[in-house]
């Protein structure tokens, strides 16, 4: 190389290096200054905004490419509408309430969601709500590995721009409550005489089915085993993001109030559908029989009422909720109790169409105690 080439190179090399050196110098004296303004009152600096933002989009669509497609299912669409006026609207308002003062000061605010769809796909949608954001109100969601309670919110959030106020509250159950501003902090569960109608928004009330197959129907379940369910979600040892907020929330005395009142009602079935005869009769094989060589018990024995409280019944609810409850247990997410690794031993020895046929059979049934089913410990087939 030229001598001369290289002294050229070699000084431009050094004035790069001094610069860097200089400009880390200055930024380092301007952090210890404290001059930077870190108060929500004031904002950030046009350039931090615009650079803020960049990045914010392209780790969403970067993070987001592993994210498979939104399931296709309006039944999710009213679950998402009640977790989001419990969680969401508190902060991001809804098309029946306005956005309190108090989150309208925080910085940045949280921003209202009408319109979000467009400017996210649905997996970019899931990815944000799966995993919140750094620095801001925005959290992850509270439910390890319940993607299926996240899909349900994405799935309102892409009908929100068609939804009017009108539908919003028959959606939400919020019918005939006067026009307000949504509190400064997420409603989970209403304390006192309102703790019903929380649970009422997904779960149904007396007489009424809940708003989703998706959701179990608690009407006559034994007291025993929805107090011991409700200290689960509490005590973290099983994971939703739509029942541990509120579980968190309540005190021994009103998971009491909550279980009395649905252990009282007379049970509810879900919708009748129409079932393939042949899928039937082989999901009452293994309600009442169990498959000896797969090690599979007739789960009648403990589900049908004749056996401990703490077991749930199972005739007449949704095969939807049943499958899906079964899929946690098979990805490990259900065995964190006594009651849950039993289980999910069980879960993981069933086929997918095992769990097919059998979920629609104890779907169909409309008595909770069927004649023919097995006592606790008697004789199998």
């Amino acid at each position: 190389m030229n001598v001369g080439r290289f002294r050229r190179a070699k000084s431009i090399a050094l004035i790069v290096l001094a610069t860097l050196v200089s400009l880390a110098l200055l930024a380092a004296a301007f952090i210890a200054s404290g001059l930077y303004n870190v108060a929500a009152s004031e904002s950030h600096f046009a350039v931090t905004t615009k650079l803020l933002a960049v990045t914010l989009r392209r780790s969403v669509e970067t993070h987001s490419l592993s994210v498979e497609g939104m399931p296709s299912d309006d039944d999710l669409v009213p679950l998402g509408a009640n977790h989001f006026a419990a969680a969401c609207a508190p902060c991001h308002g809804s098309p029946a309430a306005r956005r309190n003062p108090v989150v309208l000061n925080m910085l940045p605010a949280p921003p209202p969601l009408g319109e979000v769809a467009s400017r996210w796909s649905p997996e970019q949608l899931f990815w944000i709500v799966r995993h919140g954001f750094k620095y801001t109100g925005m959290p992850a969601w509270p439910g390890e590995g319940r993607d299926d309670e996240v899909w349900a919110l994405v799935a309102f959030l892409q009908r929100l721009p068609d939804i009017g106020e009108a539908q919003y509250r028959d959606l939400t159950g919020a019918a005939g409550i006067a026009d307000r501003t949504e509190g400064p902090m997420p409603a989970f569960a209403d304390p006192g005489a309102n703790l019903a109608r929380s649970c009422a928004r997904c779960h149904g009330a007396e007489g009424a089915p809940p708003v989703s197959r998706r959701v179990p129907a608690l009407h006559g379940q034994s007291a025993a085993y929805l107090e011991r369910a409700l200290r689960e979600y509490r005590d973290g040892t099983r994971s939703s993001g739509f029942m541990e907020p509120v579980a968190a929330a309540l005190a021994s005395g009103e998971i009491e109030a909550i279980v009395e009142d649905y252990a009282g009602y007379d049970r509810i079935g879900s919708p009748a559908v129409a079932k393939d005869a042949e899928s039937l009769e082989r999901g009452r094989l293994i309600a009442q029989n169990g498959v000896r060589e797969s090690g599979i018990p007739p789960c009648l024995a403990c589900h049908s009422g004749r056996a401990s409280k703490q077991f749930p019944v199972l005739a007449g609810l949704s095969a939807e909720y049943m499958t899906g409850q079964l899929s946690l247990w098979r990805r490990g997410l259900r065995d964190r109790s006594a009651y849950g690794a039993i289980m999910a031993v069980i879960a993981n020895r069933l086929s997918d169409r095992q769990i097919r046929d059998v979920t629609g059979y104890l779907e169909s049934l409309r008595d909770a105690r069927p004649a023919d089913a097995p006592d606790p410990g008697g004789a199998r087939e």
